[in-house]
């Protein structure tokens, strides 16, 4: 079963939460205030992991009020790999990285509710698709090019 949860329990963040009972996304708080002026660029280390079985995803995405003011994901899309939870390399914190393409600052305040994370089940294709590649090493970026 997929599972959000805290990383550091020691830190005050919200856990993700859904805002309504048929809400497909989780709500993802920034533990820390920031701003964010336009044509800029943040990272957001959220404090959480997620732990999910083999055949799911994690897809994080802006929520709708905040990329009404131009601020989106980087990569458009975050895809968090089950097995970016735990490896010898990666301590499975999901970090967002934001980008102000609009024409005003973006500030955020701790507690703040910037993105939403959706987990979905996926399919391989038929074939020997497990031997497809190797086991991940590292974190962001780090299954190769």
């Amino acid at each position: 079963m997929s599972d959000l949860h805290r990383q550091h329990p020691d830190i005050a963040i919200q856990l993700p939460s859904r805002g309504s009972r048929h809400s497909a996304g989780y709500d993802l708080h920034t533990p820390t205030g920031f701003t964010l002026p336009p044509a800029a660029t943040a990272i957001v280390v959220t404090d959480l992991r997620a732990y999910m079985q083999p055949d799911e995803v994690l897809a994080v995405y802006p929520r709708s009020s905040v990329g009404l003011r131009g601020v989106m994901l980087t990569n458009t899309v975050g895809i968090v790999d089950a097995d970016y939870y735990a490896n010898a390399a990666n301590d499975g914190n999901i970090r967002l990285s934001l980008h102000n393409i609009g024409p005003e600052t973006f500030t955020a305040q701790a507690g703040d509710r910037i993105a939403q994370a959706i987990f979905t089940k996926y399919l391989l294709a038929d074939g020997d698709d497990f031997a497809a590649g190797p086991e991940r090493q590292g974190g962001h970026g780090h299954t190769g090019r």
